[in-house]
């Protein structure tokens, strides 16, 4: 189900990310804890350099690989509503979810200028820039704070999402027989009455 696989990745991203916080808080507080690949004799890898390349890339692919999840879910409640309604809105979940995704997307520039501006700055850095006090910081706070708290809202959500795998083969085999009941003369009414669990459903519908 895409609830379960949801779930698990972003629990992975989650830890790990939890991970990459606590190696760059650490950063710079000995010889060990600095980024070390590469020195005067060859390779110079070092724990912290391994524990960060680990937990970073294995933190972003599974971040990355629940960003086409959400999508197959707006299908999944806009059958639920059938399900629920006997309305059939692919359209309103479609445009729903498309809303909400381009007004969090379009904040992203806000949020990096609101917390620029906590450190003093006027504009948003450059590469030409030079370093200002609190900028490690902010830059933690936007690189892995905010993700993190995003998440745990994310799994906070999932709890009271009920649409699991087998949940949704039961609906939209209801839908099915409503649909087909609906085709062969039946009213929506009546045909939403009528069939409302799995069990009373004719048993070409339960296969």
């Amino acid at each position: 189900g895409q609830k379960a696989s949801l779930m698990r990745y972003v629990s992975v991203a989650l830890v790990c990310y939890v991970g990459v916080l606590v190696l760059l808080m650490l950063w710079g507080k000995g010889d060990g804890f600095t980024l070390s690949i590469m020195g005067e004799n060859g390779l110079a890898l070092n724990l912290y350099t391994v524990l960060f390349i680990l937990l970073f890339g294995v933190g972003y692919g599974a971040y990355y690989a629940t960003a086409d999840m959400p999508i197959p879910m707006v299908a999944d409640c806009s059958d639920y509503e059938t399900y629920q309604s006997g309305k059939y809105i692919p359209g309103i979940m479609g445009t729903l979810f498309s809303l909400v995704d381009k007004l969090v997307s379009s904040l992203s520039a806000t949020v990096v200028g609101v917390a620029v501006s906590f450190i003093g700055l006027e504009s948003l850095p450059t590469q030409y820039d030079p370093y200002t006090p609190g900028m490690n910081m902010v830059v933690i706070v936007l690189f892995c704070v905010i993700p993190m708290v995003a998440w745990a809202a994310t799994l906070i959500a999932m709890k009271g999402y009920s649409l699991t795998g087998e949940k949704m083969k039961e609906i939209q085999a209801i839908n099915a027989c409503r649909r087909d009941a609906v085709a062969n003369g039946m009213k929506l009414e009546e045909a939403m009455e009528k069939y409302v669990t799995i069990d009373q459903l004719p048993a070409e519908y339960r296969a």
